[in-house]
């Protein structure tokens, strides 16, 4: 049975929202305790779920039994914070400041962006403008304005310097925002009911809701939840006062260094994948691990070994699959993209008649099977915010084919980004998906042409930024946690609407303004990130100034783009030959049981992620094998709270340096840097 959501659930999720959006920038360049949405099991929303059902449902039972929160209540509220805090990480606002307004300081300090000129390559309105009063305005973003302890009032801001940016930045990121819960919509019930993914977080948050009426899940009635909680937690606990009290603790380690055994196989080590030598407890990935299908937990723990033996491989015979920035044409990036072509094609042929029938509803025509309205509706919406998306981009400059496949680019990123985490529960999720450098593999700088190849690297650095924190995979999650507490899905989606729009303003504000009064961080990965389309033009234009195109390139337009188009043979190689693997590895998966590897591998490769993720996906993978090996099913069910209780006593240990840190801070007393 659907029910309806409360006034007060509504109201508290809203707040508590916009509230997670306006001090997560706080929290984490401020005090820097930790990130409040560092990955997609966010500390702020799931440690806070812990806590409120160890302590405050109880306590509310307590006091008055109606003031207890039910599960659906439980759920949108998360839903609602999930969301804002999403917006309020690097995959979307934090990265909007800094990729508008530091690109201006850069170009003071690199006489080679100056003599190229590239920021007037760039449409104005694609950039903030401290040219009013640039001391104010620019040197007050990079240093910050405020006097010692004394902040700034928010009347200080400079926002005049903002105002002709926005105009053009928040439609886009609205546009983003309504695809991201237009195409959760759409996947949710082929996902849910039809393939019947998993969802290993939503099966951890569900564990942890009471039933109608109860204060909290029957799963903190077991003793083995309680003795992988506290467990957990005790050891961050440790260490965390570590950091306080160094010389009284001493810290327990959950990451090792086994380096020396690198000399047992260099090649690995050579192509790049010395992390995997050191590596780290992740428990709530171990827990995680426990709830998925054995081939994607060994997958993930293997898949990073073989993309670097194969990397050092390929290098010893002179062929480099890295090289420049993230917006550089390379193999890497080629790779990621053609993987996640594949995975794309096989999401779509999977659910290709619910997919086309949802189609056929949302254009008004006949459907073969029942589509739900809402589904109907949210296909609208996608294709709306598609064109216009696509119309924005034209309007200041991108040749609208090169502005639809971005926007088709920007989809697919969400849906396998998406996919990848209801299936794997792989919640740190790197996506290395950036158009411009998709359109230079297959077009060069020739045929792309210069103005839109800025425009579309800049708009990566804050759209594409960081797809692996974006909203879409928090709705998915949400959607599920909804069907199962019965929370409806249309009302859902309404106030999910509703917290993007109030979570994007105040997020944007609240970050402008702390950046203002502390100074924008330049070292971060949205302050590096910010560079690189100006290096990556920078290069482009010397590379074709050298070759005598450099003219050409910045005036082609029309059937331009294809006839002076230069493909990058090697990039071009890599993303075919990624899309063939990954549906190879689709096809041997489906095709024989015992086969190993799933082609989820291709999100992650051999990039940081998969290298912090792959020990702990071992362990989870090893414990799981060894229940159901000796245990059999019995057994593997009776260990599940153990699990569940290791991922709870992790979250909620990381909650406690969020508080303590901001309560030190407003004391006077700094708090130290907390890394998880």
């Amino acid at each position: 049975m659907r029910k309806s959501v409360t006034k007060r659930s509504v109201i508290l999720g809203l707040l508590l929202a916009m509230v997670a959006s306006g001090v997560a920038y706080f929290n984490d360049e401020v005090i820097r305790q930790g990130k409040l949405v560092y990955d997609l099991l966010p500390v702020i929303v799931y440690g806070s779920l812990v806590f409120f059902l160890l302590v405050i449902n109880p306590l509310l039972k307590r006091l008055r039994p109606t003031w207890i929160f039910s599960p659906r209540e439980l759920a949108l509220m998360s839903g609602l914070v999930l969301v804002g805090g999403a917006i309020a990480s690097w995959g979307l606002a934090q990265a909007l400041p800094t990729s508008l307004m530091m690109p201006h300081h850069y170009n003071r300090v690199n006489p080679g962006w100056a003599s190229q000129n590239v920021i007037a390559d760039a449409p104005p309105m694609l950039l903030a403008d401290p040219s009013a009063n640039e001391s104010e305005a620019l040197d007050g973003y990079v240093t910050g304005l405020s006097d010692g302890n004394d902040h700034i009032a928010f009347s200080d801001v400079p926002w005049y310097a903002w105002k002709r940016s926005l105009i053009f930045w928040v439609p886009a990121i609205f546009a983003a925002l309504v695809m991201s819960l237009g195409l959760a919509l759409i996947v949710h019930r082929q996902w849910a009911d039809h393939e019947q993914l998993p969802y290993p977080i939503p099966q951890f948050m569900c564990a942890l809701l009471p039933r109608e009426g109860g204060v909290r899940g029957s799963v903190f009635g077991s003793i083995s939840f309680w003795v992988g909680g506290a467990f957990v937690f005790l050891i961050h606990m440790n260490n965390y006062m570590n950091l306080w009290w160094p010389e009284a603790t001493i810290r327990i380690p959950t990451q090792f260094d086994f380096s020396p055994l690198s000399g047992l196989c260099p090649v690995i080590s050579r192509g790049g994948g010395a992390l995997l030598f050191r590596p780290k407890v992740l428990f709530a990935v171990v827990g995680l691990a426990y709830f998925i299908a054995s081939d994607v937990s060994f997958t993930m723990a293997t898949g990073p070994f073989l993309y670097h033996l194969i990397g050092g491989t390929l290098l010893s015979y002179g062929i480099l699959l890295r090289r420049g920035n993230h917006l550089t044409v390379q193999p890497w990036g080629a790779l990621f993209a053609g993987g996640y072509v594949g995975l794309l094609l096989m999401v779509l042929y999977t659910g290709r008649h619910y997919y086309l029938n949802a189609l056929r509803r949302g254009l008004g025509m006949t459907a073969k099977e029942k589509i739900e309205p809402h589904v109907a509706w949210a296909v609208r919406a996608v294709l709306i915010a598609a064109v216009l998306f696509t119309v924005q981009l034209s309007l200041i400059g991108v040749s609208w084919p090169f502005a639809l496949a971005y926007a088709g680019l920007l989809m697919m990123t969400y849906i396998v980004v998406s996919r990848t985490v209801a299936e794997t529960g792989a919640f740190f999720i790197g996506a290395q998906i950036f158009p411009g450098a998709v359109a230079m593999t297959f077009f060069g700088a020739s045929g792309v042409g210069i103005q839109t190849l800025i425009i579309m690297c800049v708009v990566s650095s804050v759209i594409m930024c960081a797809p692996g924190w974006s909203p879409m995979p928090f709705i998915v999650h949400t959607l599920k946690v909804a069907d199962v507490t019965g929370l409806r899905l249309t009302r859902l989606a309404k106030w999910t609407a509703v917290a993007m729009v109030a979570c994007t303003v105040v997020t944007i504000v609240a970050t402008i303004y702390w950046q203002y009064d502390q100074g924008a961080p330049a070292n971060n990965w949205p302050g590096r990130l910010a560079a690189f389309p100006f290096e990556t033009l920078v290069a482009t234009k010397q590379r074709l100034a050298a070759q005598e195109m450099l003219t050409v390139s910045e005036h082609v337009s029309g059937w331009q783009h294809i006839t002076q188009a230069r493909p990058d043979g090697p990039s071009t190689l890599a993303f075919f030959v990624a899309v063939g693997l990954c549906l190879l590895l689709g096809f041997l998966r489906l095709r024989f049981n015992w086969w190993p590897l799933h082609p989820v591998c291709f999100v992650f490769l051999g990039g940081y992620q998969a290298m912090v993720l792959s020990a702990s996906f071992f362990l989870g993978w090893l414990i799981k094998t060894g229940v159901t090996k000796y245990g059999g099913a019995n057994v593997y069910q009776r260990v599940k709270p153990l699990m569940i209780g290791i991922i709870a006593g992790d979250l909620l240990a990381k909650l406690v340096p969020v508080f303590c840190g901001t309560i030190a801070y407003f004391c006077d007393k700094p708090p130290p840097t907390v890394y998880f």
